[in-house]
């Protein structure tokens, strides 16, 4: 179903089965991607992703006859979680588990609207709770990341390893604006309540955050998979992004897929600085990713996986 300013419209979108074919394709050839390769087999598991991406949009977003600027709000059915939204439409896109979810979130988006406003434009990315930026252990551009972040945030609080450990990291996320967190992610399929981020005293995961009541206004997960959502019957969804939104987090930045670590550095940059100028996630996004160089590998990747999630 589409709903837009009028009205609503129900639109035939065929089987699911083309498209998971496509999307298993799709990610595989993000795999080869982030990893060294010969420049023979980058160029083939570029040309296979571009391929999977003409062919997503073709069957999912081509008949909505979308037009190219309109914001887009996603909840994707059934295992289509992991589809690369972002880069399946020409304007900003935004992801939840569910309707509810969303509302939820954009009415907590909708309070924090007045502080941001009264904190001006330099403090619009943390209003109401300041910025703290996190570099986990043993990620080559975790720290240059958060260095470079503290640059755009310069009242952040900045913790790195050794001291990033979970008392450190969790008491700082527990009144925050705006977090970062730049760390190994691991998706565990079987409970994603276990899930984790490695932090420099070991992994903290979903069950730990999702327990102590913990929900940033804004996360940003720099982290391999930590968008990834497991689907459970009934369309029930399951990960990071569904337990933080359900704690009351407005909005994550996260990805679905698996990252090269030194070029995300670029991307985040260029999401801070849009976020600090007082835009939405989405739209942070959006603008950032149009000044990638996709003809780099990582960066290619970096540009496909990560999606915003909730409305803030």
């Amino acid at each position: 179903m589409v709903i837009g300013p009028r009205g609503s419209r129900i639109v035939a979108l065929g089987q699911i089965g083309p498209v998971r074919e496509q999307l298993r394709a799709f990610l595989f050839a993000l795999r080869r991607l982030a990893r060294p390769q010969r420049p023979a087999e980058l160029a083939a598991a570029r040309a296979s992703a571009d391929l999977r991406i003409r062919r997503m949009t073709e069957l999912l977003l081509d008949p909505l006859q979308l037009t190219a600027d309109t914001e887009l709000v996603v909840i994707p059915a059934l295992d289509l979680h992991s589809a690369p939204w972002p880069a399946l439409h020409a304007g900003p896109v935004g992801m939840a588990p569910s309707a509810t979810f969303w509302a939820r979130c954009a009415v907590a988006a909708q309070h924090r609207a007045g502080a941001a406003g009264a904190a001006g434009a330099a403090g619009a990315a943390g209003a109401a709770g300041g910025v703290v930026l996190v570099a986990g252990p043993d990620l080559p551009g975790a720290v240059a990341e958060v260095e470079s972040l503290a640059v755009i945030h310069p009242s952040a609080v900045c913790i790195m390893p050794p001291a990033s450990t979970a008392d450190r990291v969790t008491g700082a996320l527990a009144g925050a604006g705006l977090a970062h967190l730049a760390c190994h992610g691991t998706l565990r399929v079987d409970n994603p309540m276990f899930s984790s981020l490695l932090l420099s005293d070991g992994p903290l995961t979903v069950q730990e955050l999702y327990a102590r009541g913990l929900a940033p206004h804004r996360l940003i997960l720099a982290a391999c998979e930590s968008g990834a959502q497991v689907s459970y019957a009934g369309d029930e969804v399951l990960g990071f992004v569904s337990a933080l939104l359900a704690r009351g987090t407005a909005g994550i930045l996260a990805s679905t897929a698996v990252v090269p670590d030194v070029e995300a550095v670029g991307l985040m940059t260029a999401v801070h600085r849009q976020l600090a100028r007082g835009a939405t996630l989405d739209t942070a996004l959006h603008q950032a990713r149009k000044a990638q160089d996709t003809d780099d590998p990582g960066n290619y990747v970096n540009w496909c996986t990560f999606s915003a999630h909730g409305a803030a």
